[in-house]
């Protein structure tokens, strides 16, 4: 069997319906992630991309501030703030996700360009991550590519 390329997580079904449960809009985003601050950064990330799963988001953007990072998601086009997160957070998550996106640490002063994939039971989310250098960091944005979110040509009706 042939190896990865790109690195994977995984969100349990069960996981993901109780996100679902409780995440019906974005007012609802904020306190799932407000519950995570003070833990692991896994769980953290985890739970921003099962809620932006959830939402059936187009991409998260992660933006750090001079104090603060801004969380995003685009919904139908349009970009929504979520939440602000302590820097601290932001500094852990932006290197959980250059580590799943196979980006290197060490260079935060160029464009950098990965992908990952969250297994979540019977599909996988593909993932393409962009960390772009900032006033005040680097900001990230998170495509989620999810195969659940496809409509066919007549559902658009062409």
């Amino acid at each position: 069997m042939a190896r990865k390329i790109t690195e994977e997580i995984s969100i349990s079904e069960s996981q993901l319906e109780k996100t679902k449960k409780k995440i019906k809009s974005i007012p609802d985003f904020k306190p799932e992630i407000k519950k995570n601050l003070k833990g692991k950064t896994t769980n953290l990330l985890q739970t921003i991309l099962a809620g932006g799963i959830a939402l059936d988001v187009s991409d998260i953007h992660i933006e750090p501030l001079e104090e603060k990072a801004k969380v995003r998601v685009r919904v139908d086009g349009i970009l929504h703030d979520v939440i602000l997160l302590p820097l601290s957070n932001y500094n852990s998550i932006l290197s959980r996700i250059k580590l799943l996106a196979g980006a290197k640490l060490n260079i935060s002063d160029k464009p950098q360009d990965g992908r990952f994939t969250i297994s979540v039971g019977k599909f996988d989310v593909e993932v393409r991550v962009s960390t772009i250098p900032a006033e005040h960091g680097e900001s990230i944005v998170m495509r989620l590519l999810n195969p659940q979110s496809l409509i066919d040509l007549e559902e658009l009706g062409v």
